[in-house]
């Protein structure tokens, strides 16, 4: 059975707080890939998450790669999630395009492995990355700038509030998807393929669907 999808907004660890109680209740083994960022923010990265796990779910074991260089697809099995956050979209897709890592995320998914993105990472599960123009600068050769496709159908937009409904618009229109717009402090788990509880797109706007601030069981949006 594939694993499970979790898309963060690309708010701090508070802001997502609840996303990260749903992924971590029953997580022990997670892998973090911070290479989206660079400089000073990479080599505090580790810290960053270890030290925000370490707050409430101290029994789960972190893993940090800094990078994909010396490591092999085969070692994923040693994991239970593989956790993508925030950085620059083009440089983490080249990245992982260049280590060959894109089929494997797929199968580590398909074989019941699951996945968090947020920021960065959020627009990588997508069918394509074009959601991070105007946002992220682009310098590399890449040419293909297709993501992961484990949320097919639409294209994702973290960091999303109304004044990135006009972003959203435009990329509905280029892409003839709808857009998942994810506020900051708002998550979407995907099960399945399927979106399902704790999560609902609540809001329709010419193609764009809002992260819902409510569900009947459980609350994603911590405002």
């Amino acid at each position: 059975m594939p694993g499970t999808i979790y898309l963060g907004g690309g708010g701090s660890a508070e802001d997502e707080e609840l996303l990260w109680i749903e992924m971590l209740r029953d997580t022990l083994r997670v892998l973090y890939w911070p290479f989206a960022l660079s400089g000073e923010m990479l080599l505090g990265a580790d810290e960053w998450l270890r030290g925000n796990i370490a707050k409430r779910w101290p029994d789960v074991i972190l893993t940090t790669w800094i990078d994909l260089v010396h490591h092999d697809p085969s070692e994923l099995v040693a994991f239970d999630l593989i956790f993508i956050g925030r950085g620059n979209t083009y440089d983490l897709l080249n990245h992982v395009v260049e280590q060959q890592f894109i089929t494997p995320i797929r199968d580590f998914v398909a074989t019941g492995g699951s996945l968090y993105g947020g920021s960065a990472g959020a627009i990588l599960t997508a069918d394509s990355i074009d959601s991070a123009a105007g946002y992220d600068q682009n310098k590399t050769d890449l040419k293909d700038f297709s993501g992961l496709k484990l949320v097919t159908g639409a294209m994702v937009l973290p960091h999303y509030s109304d004044q990135e409904l006009h972003v959203a618009l435009k990329l509905n229109l280029r892409h003839e998807k709808p857009v998942l717009g994810i506020p900051e402090t708002s998550g979407i788990v995907i099960k399945a393929g399927s979106a399902v509880a704790p999560f609902l797109l609540s809001v329709s706007n010419g193609g764009v669907l809002q992260a819902c601030l409510r569900h009947a069981d459980k609350v994603l949006d911590g405002r």
